[in-house]
């Protein structure tokens, strides 16, 4: 595995987020999903998120879809507290994954 690999950087920031939202979940900390919330985005101000290879534009515009729309349960749940809301927030989160997962094949 190439460390130095954009695409690897990019799945270990995005696995290293996903672990701290469900956490942040099972522990019922709405706080913490701030602090995934960083690892989530460290790929973009960083450059990583730019492959090599082409990418589908369908899947990158249901990603970013997925994504903006994921946070604003996030925003929700941080607001209200409701488990529903978080539970909510991970799964829209986790289909935004996929998608981004799949854009470069």
């Amino acid at each position: 595995m190439d460390f130095q690999s954009n695409k690897v950087k990019t799945m270990l920031c995005v696995s290293i987020a996903g672990f701290i939202f469900i956490l942040a979940i099972l522990l019922n900390i709405p706080p913490l999903i701030l602090l995934g919330a960083v690892f989530d985005w460290l790929p973009l101000p960083t450059g990583w998120m730019k492959f090599e290879n082409e990418v589908n534009k369908k899947l990158l515009i249901l990603h970013v879809i997925l994504t903006l729309s994921a946070y604003l349960f996030a925003v929700a749940w941080l607001i209200t507290a409701d488990w529903l809301t978080s539970l909510l927030f991970m799964e829209l989160w986790w289909a935004a994954v996929m998608a981004g997962v799949f854009m470069s094949f």
